[in-house]
């Protein structure tokens, strides 16, 4: 038998299964209201009430006689139905167990291939979690960075000497630096006694603090005769007129710029981004710095304030001295640029074009 023919056979059955009951139900009912009426015309003296009650027994009679003709109708329906379909033959339905092995088989291949959908659709969200976070992560840094770059800006601008103001004012404080570095090689002329970087360091500090007793202070391990005689030197250079150079030390205007400026690489370095993203923004805050301000810079890794850039390998990562020409400083003919730091690759030393 085929599962079309089946499937009537079956539906016919359900018809029978529904329409039975239901027909038996209501004649059941019509009875019952016949048997009412009936008691209530006997227990009734009455003989109007006696005439009611038997009309309203020959109706329910005759509703329950059509009821009666309907399930059998009914009945009948059903029977022509079932005749109309090729009878059952033996072993063309499946068999019962073949049906539940297909129907486990169902039940896994789907339990399996839902499991596996339920886990990518998890790794995607996850995914999509993890680069969401990221991206997020890298546009905070982003405005952190810009920020600071504004904030540098602004100091540069606001560095005021005599009335020259921004980075012409850092070229006045490396000619102050240049003065104070000659009047160590006019006093003590000898490389024995103070080799270049310590004449650089006693120099960049009296730059720095001015000629002042905490200078002296501060530069405690050399001779304090002769760094008096320098501080006097820088004195009458002082009071006999300096054409814009003030000589009285730049703590205030260069100790926010050197503090944001290592922050800037400090940030950058310690941020997750990847090596070439440091690369990138670290050569994005050199192209900010002019050649006056990366030679300022030079002179302060050299001395002990700027220690720090060497110790954490700023200096050496990102190169932030790179942009100064070979011949820029002039103090000492001695002074060479690239044998101070030989670990850094400067742009006259870069290909064309190299940044």
């Amino acid at each position: 038998m085929s599962s079309k023919s089946s499937g009537h056979i079956q539906s016919g059955l359900m018809l029978l299964d529904v329409t039975v009951p239901y027909l038996i139900a209501r004649a059941a009912f019509f009875v019952g209201a016949s048997l009412i009426v009936a008691s209530s015309a006997v227990a009734s003296p009455s003989s109007a009430t006696s005439n009611a009650a038997v009309a309203a027994a020959t109706a329910s009679a005759s509703a329950a006689k059509a009821s009666a003709d309907a399930a059998s109708a009914s009945a009948e329906a059903a029977k022509a139905f079932a005749a109309a379909n090729v009878p059952v033959t033996p072993g063309s339905a499946p068999s019962m167990e073949s049906m539940q092995y297909k129907g486990l088989l169902g039940d896994y291949i789907g339990g399996v291939f839902g499991t596996l959908i339920g886990l990518l659709t998890l790794v995607l969200v996850g995914l999509a979690w993890l680069t969401s976070r990221r991206i997020d992560y890298k546009t905070k840094t982003y405005q952190v960075f810009a920020e600071m770059l504004r904030t540098h800006e602004e100091i540069v601008s606001s560095i005021d000497l005599g009335g020259t103001r921004g980075r012409e004012a850092i070229a006045l404080i490396l000619s102050e630096f240049s003065f104070i570095y000659k009047a160590t090689r006019s006093f003590v002329p000898s490389d024995e006694v103070w080799p270049l970087r310590q004449r650089i360091d006693i120099a960049y500090t009296y730059t720095y603090y001015g000629a002042q007793l905490q200078t002296q202070r501060i530069l405690n391990q050399h001779n304090p005769a002769l760094l008096k005689l320098i501080g006097d030197s820088i004195s009458r250079k002082r009071q006999s007129g300096t054409r814009g150079r003030s000589f009285g030390g730049h703590q205030n205007r260069l100790s926010h710029y050197f503090r944001n400026l290592y922050a800037a690489y400090s940030f950058i370095n310690s941020s997750d981004l990847s090596d070439a993203e440091k690369e990138s923004l670290g050569k994005v805050l050199r192209a900010k710095l002019s050649n006056y301000e990366q030679a300022l810079l030079v002179l302060n890794v050299i001395c002990h304030l700027g220690s720090d850039w060497n110790k954490t390998g700023l200096l050496k990562t990102y190169m932030p001295i790179k942009n100064v020409p070979k011949n820029f400083f002039s103090f000492d003919e001695n002074f060479d640029l690239k044998r101070e730091f030989p670990f850094i690759t400067f742009e006259w030393e870069s290909p064309r074009g190299a940044s």
